[in-house]
């Protein structure tokens, strides 16, 4: 089965993918700090049984206590969870559908945290799924609810809906031109984050940002996804602006040229240097100026090409240098085809 960020998607020159967690706490269990091992290990179960009873979804479980060091990072790197979650691994579990486009995380700050994602703007879409998921869920476990605070969590941030919308941009003429500092202070003053989504960096590899509304308690669910939309929208028109004024010079074309030249016939790559040429050849990719490829694979060997996902796709181990040829080899075929077409 094909995983989401295999799918086109609307806007995805510029949104990489949308969003949605969902937090919830059972009613009748202390929070997850205060509960013992077999609480964590009922809790577990139970999501499991309810998890089951969801039509038409297959899923698959992480016990993170039973889980090796690199299938653990590789769920945080496949955006499943964060590295917060796998930190402290015990009586915590993911559980996740074919796609990756739905996952459970359980006993993390909270009891139950559902998250839904999918390719390029599609915020709407994405929480209805993941309401219907809350709804099929909280029949059987009870989340708790406040008739004034609405859903009940450790996290003040998340009190009132439990919903934190976000939206993962490709932001690479902004981030060229120095201008995502000053957007980030700009969105924080509105109750927005926008941070790099492989690192908290403001100049992260990659140009991959990730824009979160942090606002949940007295507003609709509804309207928090507006706003986010809002907020994307501008930038999305400020990064397109950028990217053409930013393209028009000999110098970017060369720049995407060479990234394009180089990803496509080294012989070791590391991730680091992947992530800068991926920018590159992506953003020309969106522009035109990179034929004979899609962005959509050129998404789907960036997931492939993580280091620990790299390792445990390999199903052995493997030194440095042969991941560094891997991915390498990784790059070659999906960019086989490419080609750098100058002055588009």
């Amino acid at each position: 089965m094909h995983k989401w960020y295999e799918a086109p998607g609307i806007d995805r020159d510029v949104v990489f993918a949308s969003r949605i967690r969902m937090v919830r706490n059972l009613s009748d269990l202390p929070f997850p700090v205060r509960m013992s091992a077999s609480d964590r290990e009922r809790v577990c179960l139970r999501v499991e049984k309810a998890l089951s009873a969801v039509p038409d979804l297959a899923w698959t479980a992480a016990f993170l206590d039973e889980q090796e060091p690199e299938q653990a990072v590789s769920l945080v790197e496949r955006q499943l969870c964060s590295a917060e979650f796998i930190a402290e691994p015990q009586g915590r579990a993911v559980f996740y559908t074919h796609d990756e486009s739905l996952c459970v995380l359980v006993n993390g700050i909270d009891h139950v945290s559902m998250q839904g994602i999918a390719s390029g703007s599609a915020l709407p879409d994405v929480l209805n799924r993941v309401n219907t998921l809350d709804t099929v869920l909280d029949r059987t476990l009870r989340f708790a609810f406040h008739t004034q605070l609405g859903y009940l969590t450790q996290r003040l941030d998340a009190l009132g809906t439990g919903l934190q919308p976000s939206v993962l941009l490709f932001l690479p003429a902004l981030q060229q031109g120095g201008a995502v500092e000053q957007l980030s202070s700009d969105v924080a003053q509105l109750g927005f984050s926008l941070r790099g989504l492989f690192d908290s960096a403001i100049d992260p590899a990659g140009a991959c940002y990730e824009l979160t509304n942090r606002i949940s308690f007295g507003i609709s669910e509804a309207d928090a996804v507006k706003n986010l939309l809002s907020i994307s929208g501008q930038l999305c028109t400020r990064e397109r602006q950028a990217r053409t004024a930013f393209l028009q010079t000999e110098e970017a074309q060369d720049a995407v040229g060479r990234a394009l030249a180089v990803l496509a016939s080294a012989r070791a790559l590391e991730f680091s240097e992947f992530l800068r040429l991926y920018a590159s050849v992506r953003m020309g990719v969106c522009a035109g100026q990179i034929g004979g490829v899609r962005v959509e694979q050129l998404d789907s060997l960036l997931f492939a090409v993580e280091p620990a996902t790299l390792l445990q796709r390999a199903g052995k181990p493997l030194s440095a240098a042969q991941q560094q040829e891997r991915r390498a080899q990784f790059c070659g075929a999906v960019l086989s085809a490419a080609s750098f077409l100058p002055g588009v």
